[in-house]
C-alpha cells in the first residue's frame, strides 16, 4: 500500500479525529470520553480493542511472527485554552501538548494497517496511552500487560512539535540520551509552631526550607560531574498562615532532570541525605517523597537506523533530518524503551508563514494540522517495513 498517498486521502478524517479529541481533553489516568471514542472508532475499523492501564490496546496483522509496538499518547493538561480556534476546548483542561494529534495519527495508521492487514508479515500492537504528562501512563499499561501476549520486539513513537520549524522536519538521537529523566518530588519539613516574637520556643520549618534549598543547589554545583547535565528546580514552597506566626510545617515541591541514570540515582540518594541532615541540624525533621518519575529516554541505535531508513523511503516534501537531538524535557515513553528496543522522534507541526507561534504547554499554542498527512504514513510504513525485514 502507498501509505503516504492513503494518508493524504484520509487527511480530512484524521482532522476530524483530532478536532473531536481536542474538544474533550482529559488528564492523567482517567480518560473515559477519550478511550470510549478511540474504542468506538477502532471497532468501526474491525478491531477488537481492549482497555489497558487506563488506555487502549489493539492488534492487527498475523500472530506468531515479530511484533511492532506503535504508540500515541492521548492525555491533556490541566489548563485553559486560549488558542482562539473554532474547536478549542472550553473547560479547565486543554490539549496544549499535541497529544490529540498523536492519537489521531495512530487512529489513521490503524485504519491503513487494517486495510493492508493481509500483507503484514507479523503483528502490530497499537498503544493509545494515558498519563504521559504525569509519568504514570506507560508504567500503568506495562503493569496491565502491554508488553505481554505478545511481547513487542521493537517500538516506535512520535511527538508533534509546535513553533516555527518547517513541516517535513524530524528530529531524533541515535546515540546517547535524547531526553532527560524526570523525578517530581515533595519535601515535607516538620518543625514546631510558635509566636513570631518568640522564635526560640519553636522550630522554624521555613528557616529549614531556606537551608535545604541552598544545600540542594550545592549538590548540583559541587557533586555532579561537569560533563553531565542535571537540573534541580524548587518551583513551589508552601507554609504558614500569617506573618507573625511560625508554622508547624512547610512543604516544598520540585523536579530533578538528569541525562544519565547513574547520576540520577546518585543525586536522589544525596538529596535524601542532605534534606534529612539539614533538617536535623536545625532541630526539625524532613522527608523526601518522589511523586512521579521516568528515566532518561535512550533510543536503540539499530531501531533508529531501521525506522529512519524506512522514513526516507517515503517521498515526503521538504524532508529535513536533525540527528543528535538532546532535550532537557522528559517523556515517559522512556519506560517502554528501557524494556524493549525502540525509537522516539519529533515531527515538526510548526508554521513558517510569519505568524506568532507558541511552544507546547502554552495556552495559545496552535499546531499545524498538515503534519497529519505525514505522521500516519510514517507509523504504518515503518511498522510494515520492519516486519518485512525482520520476519
Amino acid at each position: 500500500m502507498d501509505y503516504l498517498k492513503r494518508a493524504e486521502e484520509l487527511f480530512d478524517t484524521t482532522v476530524g479525529y483530532r478536532r473531536y479529541l481536542h474538544q474533550i481533553p482529559e488528564i492523567g489516568q482517567d480518560l473515559p470520553k477519550t478511550t470510549a471514542y478511540l474504542m468506538e472508532k477502532l471497532k468501526e475499523m474491525g478491531y477488537d480493542p481492549q482497555p489497558c492501564g487506563g488506555g487502549v490496546v489493539a492488534t492487527v496483522g498475523k500472530p506468531g511472527g515479530k511484533c511492532v509496538l506503535l504508540r500515541g499518547d492521548v492525555d491533556a493538561l490541566p489548563m485553559r485554552e486560549e488558542s482562539g480556534l473554532d474547536f478549542a476546548s472550553t473547560g479547565c483542561n486543554a490539549h496544549t501538548c499535541g497529544h490529540d494529534i498523536h492519537g489521531s495519527m495512530l487512529l489513521t495508521a490503524a485504519r491503513m494497517l487494517k486495510e493492508n492487514e493481509e500483507n503484514l508479515e507479523g503483528l502490530v500492537k497499537l498503544m493509545f496511552q494515558p498519563g504521559e504528562e504525569t509519568f504514570t501512563g506507560a508504567k500503568a499499561m506495562i503493569a496491565d500487560g502491554l508488553l505481554e501476549n505478545p511481547r513487542p520486539d521493537v517500538a516506535l513513537g512520535y511527538h508533534a512539535t509546535s513553533g516555527t520549524m518547517p513541516l517535513g522536519l524530524f528530529v531524533y538521537n541515535r546515540d546517547g540520551t535524547m531526553m532527560n529523566s524526570s523525578d517530581n518530588f515533595k519535601i515535607v519539613v516538620q518543625g514546631k509552631g510558635s509566636h513570631g516574637a518568640y522564635p526560640d520556643t519553636g522550630i522554624d520549618p521555613i528557616n529549614i526550607v531556606a537551608h535545604i534549598i541552598l544545600a540542594l543547589e550545592s549538590i548540583i554545583a559541587r557533586e555532579v560531574k561537569s560533563t553531565q547535565a542535571s537540573v534541580l528546580t524548587i518551583g513551589k514552597v508552601a507554609a504558614g498562615d500569617a506573618g507573625n506566626i511560625i508554622p508547624d510545617k512547610a512543604e516544598m515541591f520540585g523536579t530533578l532532570r538528569c541525562d544519565d541514570n547513574d547520576q540520577r540515582e546518585f543525586i536522589l540518594g544525596r538529596m535524601k541525605e542532605v534534606i534529612e541532615a539539614t533538617a536535623a541540624t536545625y532541630r526539625g525533621k524532613a522527608e523526601l517523597i518522589i511523586t512521579s518519575g521516568t528515566p532518561p529516554l535512550v533510543n536503540d541505535p539499530q531501531a533508529v537506523d531501521d525506522f529512519v531508513g524506512y522514513m526516507r523511503e517515503l517521498p515526503v516534501p521538504n524532508r529535513i533530518e536533525v540527528p543528535k537531538m538532546h532535550a532537557a524535557s522528559s517523556e515517559d515513553w522512556a519506560v517502554v524503551l528501557s524494556q524493549i528496543p525502540g525509537a522516539y522522534m519529533f515531527l515538526s507541526a510548526g508554521f513558517t508563514d510569519g505568524r506568532t507561534t507558541y511552544n507546547q504547554h502554552h495556552p495559545k499554542v496552535v499546531f499545524n494540522e498538515e503534519v497529519m498527512k505525514v505522521g500516519p504514513a510514517y507509523l504504518a510504513h515503518c511498522a510494515t517495513r520492519w516486519l518485512q525485514e525482520h520476519k
